[in-house]
């Protein structure tokens, strides 16, 4: 690890000509607080690394777990000022966000490349950071990285309170899953999964109950993640059970494709809607409606504008999401075919990812 050798004052500076100057207008006297209270917090948050990796240094290479609770600490405080500072309510210009979040990335970036989950989020193999595998890692929650500091990092990133929803929600999908095969009085349940991913909540379901009382489709544009589910899926014999289907649920949405299946009990998508600007999420609701059946209900995940990572998101790790509030997600579902606000609203329990549901009449 490189040592930290520099004072506060080194970090944040803009050469001339850069960034700011670009702009056209010299940093107003609230950015340059910003970046001196920016410039503080990244200083402080090295060098407790810096301190840690020293004494792992002197114990045999592995961090002391009182120092991986401190890095844990570190980062979600981290977090918070970060949000405070250059976040959606911090009263910067756009712009100069962008500018600082680009300077807050370079600096940190051989620290966030130290951690298996935070890289992925970073590097996007698969076109986005909430792919299969990084669901499939929230939900494993067994941190691993590169060098002494790689998994101390990996656990302060799955500890965030944004990564603690994201394991909450498994829980929460599990139960409403299990809430429609108890309301199917005997008869076989159809549920379908869009944007599936790893299908966490439906193997723990299927593990929970007699699996013939479930039939279940699920959707995914990546080819990668369905041979993921399918290989689980007949190492656990559930293969009549399980019914995987390679498609764009945008083409689905607007009738460009099509798929076969009965009227459906249960239809959620717990990731999806997060991606999709409002219209495309009408259109993705109205294909739900006419697959439902009457009384079926749609469940539709999203992230919370108080997700207190937002900006950490936004600028360290580039994972931009449409952030809604539970008035977004009634009049997105008042423009559909539902024609009428969410039936209620679901939370996990930290309370930043929300999950609007509605009954078909």
């Amino acid at each position: 690890m490189q040592e930290l050798n520099v004072n506060r004052a080194d970090f944040f500076t803009v050469p001339a000509g850069g960034p700011l100057q670009n702009r056209g207008a010299l940093p107003s006297v609230r950015e340059e607080e910003v970046r001196e209270a920016l410039a503080a917090s990244v200083f402080d948050f090295k060098a407790l690394l810096r301190d840690a990796d020293a004494r792992a240094l002197e114990q045999g290479g592995e961090v002391l777990p009182a120092d991986v609770q401190e890095i844990v600490s570190g980062l979600s405080t981290f977090s918070k000022m970060v949000d405070e500072l250059i976040g959606d309510e911090s009263g910067l210009a756009q712009q100069a966000r962008e500018d600082l979040g680009s300077k807050l990335q370079a600096d940190l970036l051989p620290y966030l490349l130290m951690s298996d989950s935070a890289e992925r989020w970073y590097a996007k193999p698969r076109g986005y950071a909430g792919d299969f595998l990084t669901i499939e890692r929230y939900y494993e929650n067994r941190p691993s990285g590169s060098s002494r500091l790689g998994p101390a990092l990996d656990r302060a990133f799955l500890s965030l309170p944004a990564s603690k929803a994201v394991q909450n929600r498994l829980g929460l999908l599990v139960d409403q899953i299990r809430k429609s095969i108890a309301s199917s009085e005997g008869e076989v349940t159809k549920v379908t999964s869009l944007a599936c991913g790893p299908a966490r909540e439906l193997f723990d379901c299927y593990d929970q109950i007699d699996p013939r009382t479930l039939q279940s489709t699920l959707v995914d544009m990546d080819f990668q993640a369905l041979a993921f589910v399918a290989d689980k899926r007949d190492r656990r014999g559930l293969k009549k059970q399980m019914h995987l289907v390679n498609e764009n649920l945008i083409y689905l949405a607007s009738g460009r494709r099509r798929i076969d299946l009965e009227p459906q009990d249960l239809v959620y998508s717990i990731g999806l809607i997060d991606y999709l600007v409002d219209d495309h999420v009408v259109a993705l609701m109205n294909y739900c409606y006419d697959i439902l059946r009457p009384g079926g209900r749609l469940i539709l995940g999203n992230f919370h504008p108080r997700n207190p990572e937002k900006a950490m998101m936004d600028h360290l790790v580039n994972w931009r999401l449409i952030h809604r509030t539970e008035d977004d997600l009634h009049c997105l579902y008042a423009r559909s075919k539902f024609a009428r606000p969410c039936t209620r609203v679901l939370w996990e329990e930290q309370g930043i990812n929300m999950f609007g549901e509605c009954v078909k009449q």
